[in-house]
């Protein structure tokens, strides 16, 4: 939650230090951008649990470090080819575009490099700093769930 809103707020910002007017156009352009970073932050942390399915055992700070960083470093590159795409698109659009959504290309451009930034430097680390906070007391431990064949009731 974090994470999407400094999204949010970034291009707040942005829009604010430039005076650019802020219209519903801008509102679909932070909402574009929200689901991008969502979508990249379900990847990242996807990875994250792959990973740490894999070890089936974490006890040490140390070790939930490692596999968090191992994991972005894992999708770093996916996440920076799905954001320069776009921002190539949206570049066009901003240049070869009808000046109805001149704002919204700028947007999607400004807010798709926040949104990649908040997906893997700030959502990832902020939960291994509340995740590994009490990764003494509670070790994650991967355990393979029985599978019930039979009807779910």
């Amino acid at each position: 939650m974090i994470a999407l809103l400094h999204d949010a707020f970034f291009i707040l910002a942005i829009f604010s230090l430039t005076q650019v007017e802020f219209n519903v156009t801008i509102v679909a352009a932070i909402l574009t951008i929200v689901g991008y970073s969502i979508n990249d932050t379900i990847v990242n942390f996807d990875r994250i649990r792959e990973n740490i399915k894999k070890k089936k055992s974490i006890r040490s700070f140390d070790q939930l470090a490692r596999i968090v960083n191992d994991s972005l470093i894992q999708t770093l590159a996916r996440s920076i080819n799905t954001v320069l795409t776009v921002i190539v698109a949206a570049i066009f659009l901003w240049i070869f575009g009808a000046p109805a959504i001149t704002n919204f290309s700028f947007a999607l451009v400004i807010g798709l490099f926040a949104g990649m930034y908040s997906s893997n430097f700030i959502a990832a680390q902020l939960w291994l700093v509340l995740r590994g906070r009490n990764i003494k007391e509670k070790p994650i431990v991967f355990v393979e769930k029985k599978r019930n064949d039979g009807p779910q009731v």
